[in-house]
C-alpha cells in the first residue's frame, strides 16, 4: 500500500492527518509512505524524511498511481475538473452544502474514489479520527476572547495559529482581567467537540451549562438565550433542531453577546443557527447577527488549525491504526458506501438550482 500525504491547499491549512512518528509506524509495517513538501505544514519536511518517508514535489497527487491513497485534512484545489484517483480528507459533501453535485461531478468523470474522513466510522457508528476535542476547545476559546473584546468596546481583530495551548490561555487570561465573567452554555456538551469547550471553559473558571440531547429534545430556548456565550457543537445530519432564529436573537430579552458556531454548517439546510449563512475567516473571524447586529457570531470551519500541532499529533494517533487496515477495514467500507450512496443521491434528487447536477461541466 501507498499512502501520499498531499499538501493543503488552503494558505490557512498548517494541519496535518499524519505526523511523522505515526508515519514511521506505518513504514515500518511494510507501508510507502510519499508525503509532498509543503513550507505551511505545521511540521517540517525533514522530519518525514527522517521516519522513512519519501519526499515528492507538491501536487504530485494529481499524477499519482490508481492504487495510491491520496490523503489530506481539507478539500481539493478547483482544478482538475476530473478526478481519477483514491482520496481521503474532510469534504463535506453529503449534506447538500453547496456546490456538492458539482464536486461529485469531478469523482464520477474520472471514476475516482473519496474516502470522506468524517464518514470513517468503526461498527458503532463513532467516527474513528476527529479533530472535534480541539475545534470546540478553540471554539470556546474564541468565543470568550469575542466577550471580552465586545466589553471592552474593541474591534476583534484578525487571528492566527498559536504554538501551544498554554500560548492561548495566557492571552485569553490577559483579556479577561478586569472583565466581568460571562455564562457560557454548550449544546452537544457530551461529544468530543463538547467536551474540548467544557475543558476551556473549566480552565478558565467560566460557569458553563452543558446540554445534550435530553435537554435539546424539548428545546428551552429562553433559558438558552439567557446566557453570555453560546458554543453549539452538534453537527446534524438532518432536521430537527434549531437553536436560535433573527427573530429570537433580535428580541431585547436576548442575554446573548457572543456566538461560537463549532460545527458550522452555514451551507447545509440542517444548520441549527439560520443567522448567517457563511463561514467566518481568519481575518475577520467574528460577524455581527441580531438586533441592531449587537451580536458577534464566529464561525471558522478549520478552528483546530489555530492549534495545529496539538490538533494533529491528536488526530494522527486515532487515524493511523486505521490505515493499516485500508482499504478492507470497516471504517473504509462504511466511508465508501457513504460515498456511492451520495452519488446515487445526486444523479436522482431533484436538483435545487440550474446545473448543480452530477456530470455538468
Amino acid at each position: 500500500m501507498t499512502v501520499l500525504l498531499r499538501a493543503e491547499a488552503r494558505d490557512t491549512e498548517r494541519r496535518t492527518p499524519l505526523m511523522p512518528a505515526d508515519a514511521a509506524r506505518l513504514v515500518a509495517a511494510g507501508m510507502t509512505v510519499q508525503v509532498e513538501r509543503s513550507p505551511r505544514r505545521i511540521v517540517e519536511d525533514a522530519a518525514y524524511a527522517q521516519a522513512g518517508c519519501t519526499l515528492v514535489e507538491a501536487r504530485s497527487w494529481m499524477n499519482a498511481a490508481p492504487e495510491t491513497l491520496i490523503l489530506g485534512v481539507k478539500e481539493l484545489p478547483d482544478h482538475p475538473k476530473t478526478l481519477s484517483g483514491t482520496y481521503a480528507h474532510f469534504a463535506h459533501l453529503y449534506k447538500d452544502q453547496r456546490g456538492w453535485r458539482d464536486e461529485l461531478a469531478r469523482f464520477r468523470r474520472g471514476g475516482g474514489t473519496l474516502y470522506d474522513l468524517e464518514y470513517l466510522t468503526g461498527d458503532t457508528g463513532a467516527r474513528v479520527a476527529a479533530f472535534g476535542y480541539w475545534a470546540g476547545w478553540l471554539g470556546a476559546a474564541l468565543a470568550v476572547r469575542g466577550w471580552c473584546l465586545r466589553e471592552r468596546g474593541t474591534k476583534a481583530g484578525p487571528v492566527e495559529p498559536c504554538l501551544s495551548r498554554d500560548a492561548v490561555i495566557e492571552d485569553i487570561r490577559a483579556l479577561h482581567t478586569g472583565t466581568k465573567p460571562p455564562r457560557a452554555i454548550i449544546i452537544g456538551a457530551k461529544g468530543r467537540s463538547g467536551q474540548g469547550a467544557s475543558d476551556l471553559f473549566d480552565t478558565l473558571d467560566i460557569p458553563a451549562t452543558r446540554w445534550d440531547k435530553e435537554e435539546t429534545a424539548s428545546l428551552d430556548r429562553a433559558a438558552l438565550l439567557d446566557h453570555d456565550i453560546l458554543v453549539n457543537c452538534v453537527l446534524l445530519h438532518g432536521p430537527g433542531l434549531t437553536l436560535a432564529t433573527d427573530a429570537d436573537l433580535s428580541d431585547p430579552a436576548t442575554r446573548l453577546g457572543v456566538i461560537s458556531d463549532v460545527a458550522c454548517d452555514p451551507l447545509s439546510d440542517f444548520n441549527p443557527l439560520p443567522v448567517y449563512d457563511a463561514p467566518t475567516g481568519w481575518a475577520e473571524p467574528f460577524l455581527r447577527v441580531g438586533r441592531d447586529r449587537h451580536i458577534w457570531l464566529t464561525a471558522i470551519d478549520n478552528l483546530p488549525s489555530l492549534l495545529p500541532r496539538e490538533a494533529s499529533e491528536d488526530f494522527s494517533a486515532q487515524l493511523w491504526p486505521s490505515l493499516q487496515s485500508y482499504p478492507d477495514g470497516i471504517a473504509w467500507r462504511n466511508a465508501r458506501s457513504a460515498f456511492e450512496t451520495a452519488l446515487h443521491r445526486a444523479e436522482t434528487a431533484p436538483n435545487k438550482a440550474p446545473g448543480d447536477q452530477i456530470g455538468s461541466p
